[in-house]
């Protein structure tokens, strides 16, 4: 997965970098929910445009001008050209997750897309984290140079995707669609989405998750630079082991989940343990405890990503409208956690995470509530 190696080298360099510009604290979290703005308006599109032209197609197109707007990303010197190039980077940035989603869902065997989700997460996770790595090991030499490492693997993986990877047969090459058709809200307004209660839940489920994911994960990279002082490396090496114990619990524990156990009861255990590990996190002072705590609460988060993909693709019939859909109410999620995370943090350090805290117990409970919802659907 070179793209989910090369798309994470200049998260680890971001706090730092706006610490150095001058910027307010604040700013972590709007560049962020900048760019989670466009992706969320425009994933749909994404995922029309993928369904009619074809996977590969447009994760080249995006792949290259993501490229582009890292590039603009790491020359940027005042709050609007940080706005400018997250914005610019959002818009793309959708089409790669939904066309590596669409992928798998228009290739992989029905008996096999499960395990293909898990699989695909699991890559992104692991090699995300190496990426992390690399780019913080970059950044305590030169902050810069892991913009342009970045940007210069990018544009190797969309030259490897070319040489080597095609899409499958495509049966819409002649599918029109209108402009009220790649709407992210009238998305909410389909048929299926409006008169099947079970996916109209998950969705709204994937957003308090996607919520309370980037409030955290936010937060805690910028805290640890903040209030720790910590140099890029640490975070890059923080996540390295995080992914190697994802890849871990991906491999057994989610797959054991995904094949032996209610999917709804199990995200609910899941946002649950997330919750009372934060709220362990949070009374901590102790780097290495802090630090600890923290590898934990991500090995047990990553199930999540997996099971609520499952369970969006095994209840929506229209399948590409569906992950079109998640993608961008996941990233709505994420605009309103990158939000709370810069706003709240201005207030107080910790209260994003207790934010957090709040928002995965919610999520948690509303997974309980489905498996009545599930039932009564039955019924009918």
């Amino acid at each position: 997965m070179l793209f989910a190696i090369f798309a994470n080298i200049a998260h680890p360099v971001t706090p730092k970098f706006i610490k150095l510009l001058g910027l307010s604290d604040g700013m972590f979290g709007y560049a962020y929910a900048g760019m989670a703005m466009t992706n969320f308006l425009f994933s749909p599109m994404w995922a029309k445009l993928a369904e009619r032209y074809g996977s590969i197609k447009i994760t080249l197109t995006t792949l290259f001008f993501y490229a582009v707007s890292q590039l603009m990303f790491g020359l940027s010197t005042t709050t609007f050209s940080i706005m400018f190039a997250r914005l610019f980077g959002g818009f793309f940035i959708g089409g790669l997750f939904v066309s590596q989603l669409l992928y798998i869902v228009n290739n992989a065997k029905p008996e096999e897309k499960g395990q293909a989700m898990v699989n695909n997460a699991t890559m992104q996770i692991v090699f995300g984290t190496f990426g992390y790595l690399l780019g913080g090991l970059i950044g305590d030499f030169n902050i810069l140079y892991a913009f342009y490492f970045q940007v210069a693997g990018l544009l190797l993986t969309a030259l490897y995707v070319y040489l080597f990877i095609k899409d499958g047969p495509n049966t819409n090459e002649v599918k029109q669609f209108k402009l009220k058709d790649i709407n992210p809200f009238r998305s909410l307004q389909t048929k299926e989405v409006s008169s099947n209660k079970v996916l109209r839940n998950i969705f709204i489920i994937s957003i308090m998750a996607s919520t309370a994911t980037v409030l955290y994960d936010q937060t805690f990279n910028y805290y640890m630079a903040d209030f720790f002082n910590f140099p890029p490396s640490v975070n890059g090496t923080v996540k390295a082991i995080t992914g190697v114990l994802a890849f871990i619990t991906n491999s057994t524990l989610t797959l054991w989940i995904i094949k032996k156990t209610n999917l709804i009861k199990s995200l609910g255990a899941i946002f649950i343990t997330a919750a009372s590990l934060i709220l362990v996190l949070i009374n901590v002072e102790v780097p290495l405890i802090f630090l600890g705590i923290n590898i934990l609460y991500f090995a047990i988060h990553a199930a999540y990503t997996p099971v609520i993909q499952n369970l969006v693709t095994s209840t929506a019939k229209d399948q590409a409208a569906a992950v079109g859909t998640f993608n961008s109410l996941k990233s709505l999620g994420m605009i309103l956690g990158a939000l709370v995370a810069g706003s709240a943090y201005a207030i107080g350090k910790k209260l994003p995470f207790i934010i957090s805290i709040i928002i995965f117990i919610a999520a948690s409970i509303f997974s309980y509530s489905l498996i009545r919802v599930k039932k009564e659907a039955i019924s009918e």
